[in-house]
């Protein structure tokens, strides 16, 4: 099955990559804009993306729509498209949810699109939203994962991991907590040596010690800016899972911590052209300058570089 018209759900940097990416080989992008930001929606006529008025007209004019919206509104969404898909009464049809759920809502989500006799994927995007041609690849599963692999002509990689709802949204899941572990733990022992005057000194280091590895979790702290908080929901999924199976996970639980509080820190905003801006040691200057990481504990005193006592700053 050749997708002609794929609808996007919504476009964010992610969903602005995969409709360039389709546009460029000739497929016409549609979503559906009603009630989103001003940015969202320039950012959808920077793409190419004709926005259509409706979920309903959404659904009837597509032939595959792509979930890629934050953790918490995945479930939401695919609900909305299911009553959709219910009501034009259309059957042939695919909904890739490309989001960082639990195994758990997945299911829920496929239990949900039964009722359609629409084809419910569950999947997981791996891989930069700017290098979706170039070595980025979508894992999919579920008993309709196979008909996602008509993707490959417009450029993307897709592999299927299993015909069972889910198994995608775990892998995705335990993958996110790697690369937002690194990012996390990046950010504070970098603000740490921001603090102790050391900054250059240990990036040089890392990079001899690891070569490769400073640029690759840098690239990723760069947005955190704009994506920490969805970043954070991500790990509240991973958390929700390993609890689901009877784990206990520590350090997961730490890392969405120090998500949110960046995230609580509204430092960035979101580009109309899925760009981020910015270098890693302006970005760890950024949160430094904004109080991360400071002792909020009232009263409490430290010394400065000059030995002048002074009160911390509130942050996190």
């Amino acid at each position: 099955m050749a997708f002609q018209r794929v609808g996007i759900l919504n476009i964010g940097e992610m969903g602005y990559h995969w409709a360039r990416l389709l546009a460029s080989h000739g497929v016409e992008v549609l979503t559906c804009s009603k009630g989103r930001s001003e940015v969202t929606c320039r950012r959808a006529e920077n793409a190419g993306v004709r926005s259509v008025p409706s979920l309903a007209s959404l659904v009837s004019q597509s032939d595959l729509i792509v979930s890629v919206v934050i953790p918490s509104a995945a479930k939401r969404v695919a609900s909305k498209v299911a009553k959709a898909l219910l009501k034009v009464e259309k059957k042939d049809f695919i909904y890739l949810d490309a989001n960082a759920i639990s195994p758990m809502t997945a299911r829920e989500m496929g239990r949900e699109f039964a009722r359609t006799q629409a084809g419910l994927v569950d999947g997981a995007i791996i891989g930069s939203a700017t290098r979706l041609n170039q070595g980025a690849v979508v894992y999919v599963s579920g008993p309709e994962a196979g008909r996602v692999r008509a993707l490959e002509q417009f450029g993307f990689s897709v592999r299927v991991l299993g015909g069972d709802v889910g198994q995608a949204s775990a892998f995705k899941i335990v993958y996110a907590g790697l690369t937002k572990g690194l990012q996390g733990l990046f950010v504070e022992l970098l603000v740490g040596a921001r603090k102790l005057g050391l900054l250059d000194e240990i990036l040089g280091r890392y990079e001899e010690s690891f070569p490769g590895l400073v640029q690759k979790v840098g690239q990723s702290i760069v947005g955190l800016p704009v994506h920490a908080a969805r970043r954070a929901e991500e790990m509240v999924e991973l958390r929700r899972t390993f609890r689901h199976h009877g784990l206990q996970p520590v350090v997961v639980p730490s890392v969405g911590k120090l998500l949110r509080a960046i995230g609580d820190l509204k430092a960035g905003s979101a580009s109309e052209t899925g760009t981020r801006k910015g270098s890693l040691a302006e970005t760890v200057e950024l949160f430094f300058q904004m109080g991360l990481l400071q002792d909020q504990r009232p009263g409490k005193v430290v010394k400065s570089a000059g030995g002048i006592e002074t009160n911390t700053r509130e942050g996190v």
